[in-house]
């Protein structure tokens, strides 16, 4: 099987889908590429959930999605796609996934509509609706990864963070010490913040993956 090895920005797209007709859609934005991070276990990223995604910087997946997931011929169901846009500008999908999205992002979801996706999803699986909610707010994930191996011995830099940043947070897991360091992509720990300004939040998960450090040993 030969395909293309798709290279640039990297996002997701998240909708749901009811008769074959996309009734709301969601996008997220990676820093760095999931790529980047799997090959460096030591890269704390961000995941970034804009708060508008109507301008013409989302035009083109939001084109192309509902189209690829119509070709697949999904009808009914919550769905989980990631997407690239390649450095001549141009979209394309690499993955469809028939479910909500991982990484927290469904969590996220909930966080930046006030609305509890988990029990829309079973609400348009049971009886094929889903009432579609208002984006309210930006929301991101910073996730927080050890450098070495072993076990966590410390957290440095959360002491630090100005009360802009802290006042934002709305979930958090830290990494604990003594917790034996975690082998996947999504690290040790995690902090979700959010606030109606899409820029704030991406300087507060600028400031958290930049002044907090797990260390292991």
């Amino acid at each position: 099987m030969v395909e293309e090895f798709l290279t640039g920005e990297e996002g997701s797209y998240d909708s749901v889908m009811i008769d074959g007709q996309v009734v709301w859609d969601s996008i997220s934005r990676y820093f760095p590429t999931p790529l980047e991070v799997l090959r460096n276990p030591w890269i704390q990223w961000i995941v970034l959930m804009p708060r508008e995604i109507g301008g013409a910087e989302y035009a083109g997946i939001r084109e192309l999605a509902p189209a690829a997931l119509r070709a697949l011929g999904l009808r009914t169901g919550f769905t989980h796609m990631e997407w690239f846009r390649r450095p001549d500008g141009s979209v394309a999908v690499s993955e469809v996934a028939a479910r909500p999205p991982g990484a927290q992002i469904t969590s996220m979801l909930c966080y930046a509509h006030d609305f509890d996706f988990y029990r829309g999803w079973a609400r348009l699986m049971v009886d094929g609706s889903f009432p579609p909610p208002e984006r309210r707010w930006a929301a991101g994930t910073a996730f927080l990864r050890g450098q070495g191996s072993g076990y966590v011995q410390a957290v440095h830099g959360l002491d630090r963070l100005p009360a802009e940043v802290s006042s934002l947070v709305v979930e958090s897991r830290l990494p604990a010490p003594g917790q034996m360091s975690s082998a996947s992509y999504e690290g040790d720990g995690y902090v979700i913040v959010r606030h109606p300004d899409t820029g704030v939040v991406a300087d507060a998960m600028r400031r958290l993956i930049t002044g907090v450090r797990v260390e292991l040993g």
